[in-house]
């Protein structure tokens, strides 16, 4: 199921950005315009079984249409796994079911880890759509985000399970056995339909923090004499989706893991420097998402892990961290396209000199 969705958010990355309709005509050949079979559409087998060649024309087919269709899938996949199958073992906050795998499953103990899979995977397909649009140096269409942000907000408001980490924790160490014990046998596997004051304020707090970090994530990308930057438009908005989904303590700490990402990576000399100069600052927001949505509990720091006062001096910390890491990024990025550009006007040069 993750590899069909990927196989059409390869036709989302290509078409929404161009104004085009994602759903007719049917996928073609860019080069003879020759309808793909279906034979030749199913989604990694079919780019194997072709040998990355169009069936007519014998034009090469990018590789980067397999490449979305098995991230996709193995998200997805990994996702049940970590999520619905574990029983939520690696969820923050929420005490893990008593039983996991089929057994829970067959007695209807999971509804609520469904709901969360369902709502964290369409998060992050329109996340990563997003990072594919900007490395293609498009922008991201603006009713993308706007049907991301309209289905989180409505489905978080409704369904208080899809926040399992709320806004505002106390401090005391651990929640009892006979409170897991009755959450189990009159919460989990439930879904209730309703509007709560916690919810309201876990999304309030979340659009709040999001907004926070989104700026200072980008912040370098809002000065526009600069003809380049790590952060193109509407970069932002990724930040502020992740607090409306995963509300505002993982999203602090997702802004903090990709700018550290992104600081480390532009650090360092190595690798191909073309592709580098074309990775935007939301392939390092999706990155790091994906470990957040598969591994939460590790990555998400909360009150009662440590001392109240603790808690707050890692959460500033994290949040004065974000811009200087993100400036420094994008100082070192500016150079290298500097030095990159030297570079090829000397090869020009001595092209023209030898040539002459």
């Amino acid at each position: 199921m993750g590899s069909v969705i990927g196989s059409f958010l390869n036709v989302v990355i290509y078409r929404m950005p161009l104004g085009l309709n994602i759903s007719k005509p049917k996928s073609r050949c860019p080069v003879c315009q020759t309808p793909i079979q279906t034979r030749d559409n199913l989604p990694i087998l079919g780019w194997l079984l072709l040998r990355g060649k169009c069936r007519t024309c014998q034009a090469p087919i990018s590789v980067r249409y397999p490449i979305v269709e098995a991230l996709t899938g193995l998200f997805f996949l990994f996702l049940y796994i970590l999520l619905v199958h574990s029983g939520g073992q690696f969820l923050p906050y929420r005490t893990p079911n008593r039983f996991w795998g089929s057994y829970q499953i067959l007695e209807g103990r999971t509804w609520d880890l469904i709901a969360l899979d369902v709502y964290y995977s369409y998060l992050f397909i329109v996340l990563l759509a997003s990072a594919y649009i900007q490395f293609d140096g498009q922008l991201i269409p603006r009713r993308l985000l706007i049907w991301c942000f309209a289905i989180g907000i409505t489905a978080g408001v409704l369904i208080p399970e899809l926040h399992p980490v709320p806004a505002l924790i106390s401090t005391r160490a651990e929640v009892s056995n006979t409170e897991a014990l009755l959450n189990e046998l009159y919460y989990y596997g439930t879904l209730h339909v309703g509007i709560t004051v916690e919810t309201l304020k876990t999304l309030v707090w979340g659009l709040l923090y999001g907004a926070i970090t989104g700026v200072l994530f980008c912040w370098p990308g809002f000065f526009r004499q600069q003809s380049a930057s790590l952060f193109p438009q509407r970069t932002s908005w990724l930040l502020i989706l992740a607090g409306v989904y995963l509300g505002w303590q993982q999203t602090v700490t997702l802004g903090f893991l990709a700018a550290c990402g992104l600081f480390c990576l532009n650090l360092s000399s190595g690798g191909n420097r073309q592709f580098l100069l074309r990775l935007p600052a939301s392939a390092f927001i999706v990155a790091i998402l994906t470990l957040q949505l598969l591994f939460g509990k590790y990555l998400t720091i909360l009150p009662y892990h440590m001392s109240y006062l603790s808690y707050l001096l890692v959460t500033g910390f994290q949040i004065i961290a974000i811009p200087v890491l993100t400036g420094v990024s994008q100082s070192i990025y500016l150079k290298r396209i500097m030095q990159t550009k030297t570079q090829d006007q000397i090869s020009i040069d001595e092209s023209r000199s030898i040539t002459f």
